[in-house]
């Protein structure tokens, strides 16, 4: 043999001695061959003594093989003549029932066993309550110390309890019979495996969910443990922070226990009792999804380990409602003055696959901007809240179309911050069949810039509002006599800047300019004698601030004017350029008399001329 004359040399017996050990064995057959060869090869006188050879060689290999065989398969030990068997009580198991079993050990061997020890490896979640028998077992190493064994012995314990694990996980509660046999030194183990498989949890989960949800949306959910058990159960913990990506909880709240970084934690929930949640679920998926599966899973804590119970899941059908908007403002807008209106329109098409019922607009209005009280008259809306509303009760089927016009109308004086801009918004509402939700949709329109405008107050006066004396002379005026006023002239920019700002009046023929005046921005009043025109201009008035012109007028009254207010101040006119829309902005005001409507000192003392 090859292999024989390769490897039976002292330099394998040094390199790789188990390669030469089988070559030492198979030496006999080895020499056999190399015999055989020399002595009888091709020699046919020979044929018995070759027949008897063949023969030898053959129980040789077979005693090789019967004498390998024998070695492999021998078992020193007598565990094979070891029982061990559990019975459990009951069958059909939930986690936190009642789980009783008894273990049964027998030796059929001829053996007798010495100090059997019955090792019983429990599961975390197992509570302890008894064993028998008790006097027996360390509960520290979960070991029972047996008598010994004689041959055909037997015997059984029972252990009481009660368990908690996972359902539908299975728990391997094993046991092993550590033994000596009877003179002999070393230690063996029988050991016998045995898996429950819990079918559920007497911590009861329901939830309540709608089956059909929007890819945006708000639903409500409820959330109920109840304790199916005859026991209490004491620190239960529902952990909601394992919501799907784009799914947050909004508003939890509970009447039991309490609600810590979204994990609700319940101290005890006695036998028959429930505890119920309550929150909203917020959705922001995205527009690919057709399903969604949210699930639960309570945990009870028990030996200082938290153990997860049944996990109970819901899967939601996400409908997806598609409307496309688009606006436009009538022929093109871009820039509205105050007191001016304009259309809007507002296009909208069901590109989606469901139709879409009784269709809402809501449009949120600015109020410093728009007037509300012309937009209801213009429009067929309900205003609540700064919210205009037009219901349609329209229905649109995947494709179609339709149209919703709103007029805008600004006001005569907008106020707020400056160069004021709007782009009223459109949010759609609509119902879809078997969602709870409203579907929702807005879109903005194209943003327009409002103008500015002056607002102008005059007034004569006699007596400030304060009663400090202004004016002298009689009051009321006398036919004859010189009586003095002073006239005050407010200009009150609005949201932008104005520049170029012209301020003009006349004065009537029996009025005199005295010289005295005074503003309160900007160069000095200039009176032309000739015409008996009052001028003043101003390069800038920035956006929201106020400019005064106040000057001193006389009055001599004749007989024609005897029980009259005659006219102090005419033609008065103001213009400026809105540096916004780059328009021209122009102002009149009424002619203005001695009457003293503002001034209530001086008009109790009068004011139409007097004898």
């Amino acid at each position: 043999m090859k292999f024989v004359e390769e490897h039976l040399k002292f330099y394998h017996f040094k390199k790789n001695p188990h390669k030469w050990f089988l070559a030492f064995l198979a030496s006999p057959i080895h020499f056999a061959e190399m015999h055989y060869k020399k002595r009888y090869h091709m020699q046919f006188a020979h044929a018995r003594k070759l027949f008897i050879f063949d023969m030898i060689l053959v129980i040789s290999l077979i005693t090789i093989l019967g004498a390998g065989l024998f070695w492999k398969f021998y078992n020193p030990t007598v565990t094979d003549l070891v029982y061990i068997t559990i019975e459990k009580t009951p069958t059909r198991i939930l986690s936190g029932d009642r789980l009783d079993f008894s273990i049964n050990y027998k030796n059929e061997s001829e053996i007798k066993l010495i100090k059997p020890k019955l090792k019983v490896n429990l599961p975390i979640g197992y509570i302890l309550e008894k064993t028998e028998p008790a006097e027996i077992f360390d509960k520290d190493s979960s070991t029972f110390s047996l008598p010994n064994l004689e041959h055909l012995a037997e015997g059984s314990v029972h252990i009481y309890g009660r368990i908690y694990a996972t359902p539908h996980v299975e728990n391997n509660i094993s046991t092993s019979l550590s033994y000596k046999q009877e003179g002999k030194k070393k230690e063996e183990t029988k050991t016998t495996p045995f898996f429950a498989v819990l079918r559920g949890s007497t911590l009861q989960t329901t939830i309540e969910l709608t089956d059909k949800i929007l890819p945006n949306s708000n639903i409500p959910i409820n959330i109920t443990l109840k304790n199916n058990g005859d026991i209490e159960l004491k620190q239960i913990n529902l952990n909601l922070n394992s919501l799907p990506k784009d799914v947050t909880l909004i508003k939890p709240e509970t009447k039991t226990g309490k609600i810590i970084d979204n994990i609700w934690q319940i101290e005890s929930l006695k036998a028959q009792e429930n505890a119920v949640f309550q929150a909203y679920l917020n959705f922001n998926l995205k527009n690919n999804l057709d399903k969604l599966q949210v699930e639960f899973t309570p945990e009870i804590t028990i030996n200082n380990t938290q153990i997860k119970q049944e996990t109970t899941k819901h899967e939601f059908t996400i409908l997806h409602p598609n409307l496309t908007i688009s606006s436009n403002w009538e022929n093109n807008t871009t820039s509205l003055r105050p007191g001016e209106n304009a259309n809007l329109y507002f296009n909208i098409k069901n590109n989606g696959n469901i139709e879409l019922k009784n269709l809402e607009y809501n449009f949120p209005i600015n109020t410093n901007i728009i007037d509300t009280t012309k937009l209801k008259n213009t429009n067929q809306i309900t205003l609540y809240n700064n919210i205009a509303t037009i219901k349609e009760n329209k229905n649109l089927k995947p494709g179609e179309s339709t149209q919703i016009k709103i007029t805008i109308p600004i006001k005569t004086y907008p106020s707020g911050d400056e160069d004021l801009t709007i782009s009223p918004e459109i949010k759609v509402i609509a119902q879809v069949d078997n969602i709870e939700n409203n579907y929702q949709i807005s879109e903005q329109s194209p943003k327009i810039n409002i103008g500015t405008n002056i607002f102008t107050t005059a007034e004569i006066r006699y007596y400030t509002k304060e009663g400090d004396q202004l004016g002298r002379g009689p009051l009321p005026p006398i036919v004859g006599e010189e009586t003095k006023y002073w006239a005050l002239i407010q200009i009150k920019n609005g949201t932008s800047r104005i520049s170029d700002l012209h301020f003009s009046a006349t004065l009537p023929s029996y009025v005199s300019w005295t010289g005295k005046s005074s503003v309160s921005t900007g160069n000095d009043l200039s009176f032309n004698s000739q015409n008996k025109q009052i001028s003043w201009d101003l390069k800038n008035l920035s956006a929201n601030t106020t400019a005064g012109i106040y000057f001193e007028l006389s009055l001599t009254p004749d007989v024609s004017m005897l029980n009259i207010n005659p006219i102090m101040l005419k033609n008065i006119a103001i213009s400026a350029q809105d540096t916004f829309l780059d328009t021209t902005i122009n102002k009149n005001m009424s002619t203005l008399d001695n009457s003293l409507e503002a001034d209530t000192i001086g008009k109790q003392k009068g004011s139409t001329v007097q004898e």
